[in-house]
């Protein structure tokens, strides 16, 4: 198999990226720095649509951990959704690098509608 014949089949099922979009797929996922991508890459929608889900899936967690936080004793739930928050994210970025569209279950289509 030569290489070309490798560069085709990693790009078949995989969004090509750029390599001035790294590290707006890195910011994509991490917290209010979402933004960034969000706001000053408007020529790629790939960019755009991981932009979107880690800004939604960051708030949507984030308010979570404030809600349980404020009830007495179900605010130790929110000892795990910080750890689990901060492991999507960094799931979310590797698919992110690896061209891959990840669908996360509310969060893409509560994203979709941003």
């Amino acid at each position: 198999m030569t290489p070309q014949d490798q560069q085709q089949i990693q790009s078949v099922g995989a969004e090509q990226i750029r390599e001035q979009d790294k590290i707006h797929l890195v910011l994509s996922y991490l917290g209010i720095l979402s933004l960034i991508p969000l706001l000053t890459v408007k020529d790629s929608a790939y960019v755009q649509y991981h932009a979107k889900q880690g800004l939604v899936l960051n708030l949507v967690v984030g308010v979570g951990l404030v809600v349980l936080g404020l009830i007495p004793i179900v605010g130790l739930l929110g000892c795990l959704l910080g750890p689990a928050l901060l492991v999507v994210d960094i799931i979310g970025i590797m698919k992110a690098l690896k061209g891959e569209r990840w669908q996360i279950p509310v969060i893409t289509d509560l994203a979709a509608k941003f």
